[in-house]
């Protein structure tokens, strides 16, 4: 391959790139990272429990989870919602369109909250649809002034796969995903 044609191919690869990220309001991740699950329309989403439980960042991430994988159904512990208050280490959004926010216990424990990806293809096929177009308007408006604050977030526990490194993550890769409510402690 001679220079130009190896920048042909560096320059089409990002293209598609972007188109399966923050770029594109359609992306939702691929079906093997659990999307079913991530986002409320798996077959088992109608038995998870709204009523959430308080807990704080360094309690989640203790809890006992079972390992997942790609073709792991909805697990027990993702049947329940869990109601955390805690600090805003980091806003970001993802390659998927995505937010995430970090909560912190200032202690070194951490938790990943997310917000799906509204232009998903498949996201109007959830549950939680309108609770979860209420938090991304409320982060949208909200972003440049979420870091260092204190937030109270209710979500879905998601055992996260696609993460199995280091990342200021819980312990146990718990997430709360999708994030059904936000707002200011």
């Amino acid at each position: 391959m001679n220079k130009h044609s190896t920048f042909i191919f560096l320059f089409s690869f990002m293209l598609l790139a972007c188109n399966k990220g923050k770029n594109n309001d359609d992306s939702c991740n691929g079906s093997s990272t659990r999307r079913d699950i991530k986002i409320g329309i798996d077959t088992a989403a109608h038995l998870i429990d709204t009523i959430p439980i308080v807990t704080t960042v360094d309690s989640i991430g203790s809890i006992d989870v079972p390992e997942a994988d790609k073709e792991s159904v909805r697990m027990e512990i993702e049947k329940r919602t869990f109601t955390i208050t805690a600090k805003v280490h980091k806003l970001s959004k993802h390659r998927d369109g995505d937010w995430k926010v970090k909560l912190t216990d200032g202690n070194d424990k951490y938790v990943n909250c997310e917000s799906p990806n509204m232009g998903c293809e498949y996201i109007s096929n959830s549950i939680f649809y309108d609770k979860m177009e209420k938090v991304r308007l409320w982060i949208e408006t909200n972003k440049d002034s979420l870091e260092g604050t204190t937030v109270t977030i209710t979500g879905v526990a998601f055992i996260d796969i696609d993460h199995k490194y280091p990342r200021n993550a819980a312990e146990n890769e718990i997430e709360l995903h999708p994030i059904l409510d936000i707002h200011y402690e």
